[in-house]
């Protein structure tokens, strides 16, 4: 206990909602799981706890460590991290036509969750020492090739969700080592350029004509936007350039991404987000169930056990990636209102830490990990309601998973750590 004494002290308030989220998770995975009494769903809710109890061990261990030694480790981390994921790779376990597992000593461990934590560490260590500005545009080799190289290896699992994941880490990050918001949408535009002009391509899939100009609109209200924004803040001349380029650039490879990269499932996730009837038996059913699951809970829900969607099994992978539809069928308007309402004292209070940290890498760990955890709650609560495609994106402390599991631990683990060590490094 006298760790708990150091510099700082322990943060009780972050660790009692992380454990209450975790307590919660079990509660649903059991929910989810009871009705199967062989197989392997049969008492999932018991290996979650041993999961969970392994998380608290994670905890103390990190929280125990001095703070230098996650700075002076950060870029072997990242290292083995990117080992795990070509050995997922080339020797990966296939697991509904994604090489994402490994075996290691009979334990089954996905390489792209712990990825995060070694990009998170790598970024924190090059930011804490670099700065990045859109003036020098050299800046950005070092950091966009330490996201590059894991996107590129997750991408091809493929796992386009955990994939998005790095760079809805890496954002937040850019931010807080010197980046403008104006900044950001500069970096961001050709990512919504590319969106934008996907929307024909996406509108014209499976049907027997094609798109016409109409419908190419989208992107062209958003590029006349775009240099609106030019002539407004007048940015050097080399930014606006590099800018417009690479706008013009992403839009014009959509094609070529929607023809040759994604896979016909991933095309009607993306139909399915849009109209899941398109296809209620296929990429729209998991979509079309989770709506009913959630909606049919009203506002105070069916009851702990009674949710018929549940019972039934309606709702694939509904004790991982759909556990959120779990808590809304049982427990209703309320029961997510509350559950939403303690990520966003735990993502607060996170937040919060980095007003009395004054060490950047320390600051930069915080950032990362309340970005990581953040998206995952967004786009998982959002695919749930059908206001995002779905992508296997599993919501924090609630979804059953080991390699989840540990991921937030360590997180959180770091998190603590870092109001516990000493920061003069």
């Amino acid at each position: 206990m006298k760790n708990l004494q150091k510099k700082g002290g322990f943060d009780f308030t972050l660790f009692l909602l992380a454990l209450l989220l975790w307590t919660i998770g079990i509660v649903l995975v059991y929910s989810a799981t009871y009705i199967h009494e062989s197989g392997p769903l049969a008492q999932l809710y018991k290996q979650q706890i041993i999961w969970v109890v392994m998380a608290f061990f994670v905890i103390l261990a990190l929280i125990s460590l001095p703070g230098r030694i996650f700075f002076n480790m950060a870029y072997v981390i990242y290292g083995f991290s990117l080992l795990l994921l070509l050995l997922a790779l080339f020797m990966g376990v296939s697991t509904k036509g994604a090489e994402r597992w490994i075996i290691i000593a009979n334990v089954k461990i996905q390489p792209s969750e712990f990825a995060k934590i070694g990009l998170l560490l790598a970024l924190a260590r090059y930011f804490s020492e670099q700065t990045v500005s859109l003036d020098k545009l050299s800046s950005f080799i070092i950091p966009c090739l330490l996201i590059g190289v894991p996107f590129v290896l997750v991408l091809k699992q493929p796992d386009l969700g955990t994939a998005g994941v790095f760079c809805a880490m890496a954002l937040p990050m850019f931010f807080w080592s010197g980046l403008l918001l104006l900044d950001l949408f500069f970096l961001l535009s050709p990512l919504l350029s590319l969106g934008l002009s996907a929307v024909p391509l996406i509108l014209s899939f499976g049907a027997e004509k094609g798109w016409g100009m109409s419908e190419a609109i989208p992107w062209g209200l958003f590029f006349l936007a775009l240099c609106a924004v030019f002539y407004v803040t007048r940015p050097p001349l080399v930014i606006m350039a590099g800018v417009i380029i690479a706008n013009l650039f992403t839009a014009t490879m959509t094609t070529v991404v929607w023809s040759s990269f994604l896979k016909d499932y991933q095309k009607m996730r993306i139909m399915s987000f849009i109209n899941p009837q398109a296809d209620p038996f296929g990429a729209g059913y998991q979509v079309i169930q989770s709506k009913v699951a959630v909606g049919s809970g009203h506002l105070f829900g069916k009851g702990f056990l009674n949710g018929t969607q549940t019972k039934l099994s309606y709702l694939p992978e509904q004790h991982t990636d759909f556990i959120f539809s779990v808590l809304g069928e049982q427990f209703g308007l309320i029961g997510c209102t509350a559950v939403l309402l303690l990520f966003l004292l735990l993502i607060i209070r996170a937040y919060a830490l980095t007003r009395n940290i004054r060490n950047r890498f320390f600051n930069l760990i915080i950032i990362g990990s309340a970005s990581i955890i953040t998206f995952h709650v967004f786009v998982n609560t959002a695919m749930t309601i059908g206001m995002m495609p779905v992508t296997g994106i599993p919501l924090p402390f609630l979804s059953y998973g080991g390699s989840f599991t540990l991921t937030v631990a360590i997180l959180i683990g770091l998190v603590l750590n870092t109001k516990m060590s000493v920061q003069e490094f």
